[in-house]
């Protein structure tokens, strides 16, 4: 589990699985030039999880993994390439010396299948005490549209009946220094997570960045993003942002789950403390 302090706030990276996705599902990744972005078996591995964000008397969970599920082979094979697992979740939260009641909040930067699936497994609340926010946007785009038997879908409504959903618009400070700002693109309700404390400040950037080869070529883009060229001016804005700053990102995705820096010249170099300002 990696952690760093920033301020009077601890981050915990919390993993919980591992997707194999195909090249193909990066439109644009060169496998010549991004070797180190595939694994021995030909695909891009990448890591799910959620951060755990602990300051203030809040306990906040950011995002909520794959979930207690397989993707596998269907009978004759699996048209997408796609598998993978999740399920590690518990593990994670137990080490950090958390219990699922103990969350106040769960963020959801968007409601994508591998960020939703400890919400509620089959239809029963994983963090009872939590509120559950997630951007508007995406309950049009991504729930409505689903089947009745969809994960996301009976997830979200299963906590929508207990009164515990809210859902987001713009920028929203959810606790002193602790901001979700709208980053629209990947998903029209893409939220990233801002936190400041003490001078110090880290950005949960979701799913703005899949993988570290997208900071040498930012046009390489996921299958999943609901608008590309919005996604990639996204992107654009969060990089120039935080590029050559102190400020300490986490994508979703990265493998390991580590925390970065991003240098002026867009290399991400990783960070496993946060000195007191």
């Amino acid at each position: 589990m990696r952690s760093i302090e920033l301020g009077n706030i601890e981050i915990h990276a919390l993993a919980d699985g591992l997707l194999r996705l195909p090249t193909s599902f990066f439109p644009g990744l060169d496998a010549e030039r991004h070797s180190d972005a595939i694994a021995p078996d030909g695909k891009v591995h990448v890591p799910t999880g959620a951060y755990l964000v602990r300051g203030g008397g809040r306990t906040i969970l950011v995002d909520a993994g794959f979930g207690p599920r397989e993707i596998g082979f269907a009978e004759g094979g699996q048209s997408d390439g796609v598998t993978g697992s999740g399920g590690g979740l518990p593990v994670a939260l137990a080490e950090a010396g958390v219990r699922p009641a103990d969350i106040d909040t769960l963020v959801l930067t968007h409601l994508h299948a591998d960020h939703v699936g400890w919400v509620a497994p089959h239809g029963v609340p994983y963090f009872p005490n939590a509120e559950v926010v997630y951007g508007e946007a995406d309950w049009a785009e991504l729930v409505e549209t689903s089947g009745r038997h969809d994960w996301t879908r009976i997830s979200l409504e299963a906590v929508r009946a207990t009164g515990q959903l809210r859902p987001l618009h713009g920028d929203v400070e959810l606790a002193p220094g602790i901001t979700a700002r709208a980053a629209p693109g990947h998903t029209p309700g893409h939220y990233v997570l801002d936190l400041v404390s003490e001078g110090r400040r880290a950005v949960l950037l979701g799913d703005v960045l899949h993988t570290p080869a997208q900071l040498a070529d930012p046009g390489i883009r996921s299958a999943s993003d609901t608008d590309p060229s919005l996604t990639h001016r996204t992107r654009q804005r969060w990089l120039q942002e935080v590029e050559g700053t102190d400020t300490v990102v986490a994508p979703a995705h990265f493998p390991g789950l580590q925390f970065f820096r991003i240098t002026a010249d867009r290399v991400a170099e990783p960070v496993s403390a946060v000195p007191a300002g």
